[in-house]
């Protein structure tokens, strides 16, 4: 029988053996027969309303899926004040000088999976200085220092944050420790890097900082805090919290049962997911840093559990020649394209079952909400499970609505 996947927002995914799979496609066509020529005219607004039915067993895992480090991001390309709001960090300053002068003792204080582990209150302390630093501290409460004064850019504000880091200490379990080793520091485009660069007159490729545990397993998962040491941090830019972090997990079938009904009876979808790329589909080639858009991480709700619980997707594999490599069958997943001209042609469909993106070793699943070709971005509508007294297992029939916006609370 086909072994599919419920994708959770936090990542984990419920592994399930179905016995039928069922796709419902419902095409509205707004069709009226003309008197007198006697044909029909139709109007095709390219509407369709579409289901997913999914009965099975529920069995215990033969194998566990894999663990992840969870992992939290800066990203200097993005602003988000509420007193001065803008799209980009750099555009709610009239200079650079303004911008380095409001990031003047910006702290951000937060624990790996270590500390988290060890129990101690250590904690780490990114703090930012515009002019010379004093020296970093080694303690309980690490602080590593840092001066940005030198910075022409975004960019080179990465630069110093990215030099500073590689050569810190810090304390975990009573332990001094390189800070890289608790944590792999990588850089990629903000997601507004477009307008940063205009707004800067160079092109930035470096905005985004991503710390990710080396620990691997949910202890990670933790608060990033922000705040200024003299005055309000006004503007401010993206600051998310230690999230995605997940053990390596092998569940029983009423694991697995007990699970899906916390996950679909009291979730909170956090707000809002919107993917550009997905709105735009094929007629309008965006670039990464036009990126999606997920409201929990504004709202620092993301790695709540009742956030990290909801149902964002579901995975069904097919066996596939047409876009294997070799002569052999190659897995895949069935998508259902959306957005203008996007097409996912038997042909196209190259991605590998379960995808997952890398940095410095560390996996983490996307989200199919946020990226198109990984899974079918679906809601729970309906789930009813039955206990089979005979066979001694559980059944169940679960409905799932395809869509590519979510937005609710």
């Amino acid at each position: 029988m086909p072994h599919i996947q419920l994708i959770r927002r936090d990542g984990n995914v419920i592994n399930l053996d179905a016995e039928s799979v069922a796709f419902g496609f419902q095409r509205f066509i707004a069709s009226q027969p003309l008197p007198v020529l006697a044909v029909r005219t139709a109007v095709d607004l390219n509407q369709t309303k579409i289901t997913i039915n999914v009965d099975g067993v529920l069995t215990d895992d033969d194998d566990s899926t894999p663990a992840l480090g969870a992992s939290w991001t800066l990203d200097l390309s993005m602003g988000v004040s509420q007193s001065s709001p803008s799209s980009s960090f750099f555009g709610q300053f009239a200079t650079l000088a303004a911008l380095k002068t409001e990031l003047h003792q910006v702290n951000l204080t937060f624990q790996t999976a270590g500390q988290v582990s060890a129990g101690l209150g250590e904690d780490v302390k990114i703090k930012l200085f515009n002019g010379t630093a004093p020296s970093n501290t080694v303690a309980t409460n690490s602080q590593i220092n840092i001066n940005i004064s030198s910075a022409a850019d975004t960019d080179a504000i990465s630069d110093a944050i990215n030099t500073a880091l590689s050569s810190a200490n810090i304390k975990i379990n009573t332990a001094t420790t390189a800070f890289t080793t608790a944590m792999t520091v990588s850089r990629t485009t903000g997601q507004q890097a477009t307008i940063s660069s205009d707004l800067q007159g160079s092109t930035q490729t470096v905005e985004r900082i991503t710390f990710t545990n080396t620990t691997l397993g949910s202890t990670g998962n933790a608060k990033v805090r922000r705040s200024k040491t003299v005055g309000r941090w006004s503007k401010q830019f993206f600051v998310t919290n230690v999230v995605g972090g997940s053990a390596a997990i092998k569940m029983t079938k009423g694991d697995k049962l007990q699970d899906i009904i916390n996950s679909v009876t009291n979730p909170s979808a956090g707000g809002a997911l919107i993917s550009p790329q997905t709105l735009a589909g094929s007629l309008i080639d965006l670039p990464d840093s036009i990126s999606s858009f997920d409201a929990s991480k504004f709202l620092n709700i993301e790695s709540t559990k009742a956030v990290g619980k909801y149902i964002v997707g579901i995975r069904i594999p097919y066996e596939s020649l047409m876009s294997a490599s070799s002569g052999t069958p190659e897995l895949r997943q069935f998508l259902i394209p959306a957005g203008p001209g996007t097409d996912f042609s038997a042909e196209s469909n190259t991605a590998s079952f379960d995808p997952v993106d890398e940095v410095n070793g560390v996996k983490s699943r996307p989200n199919p909400f946020l990226r198109q070709g990984v899974a079918i971005p679906a809601v729970v509508t309906r789930f009813d499970p039955s206990y089979e007294a005979g066979d001694s297992v559980w059944r169940y029939s679960i409905i799932l609505e395809p869509v590519e916006v979510l937005v609710g609370i």
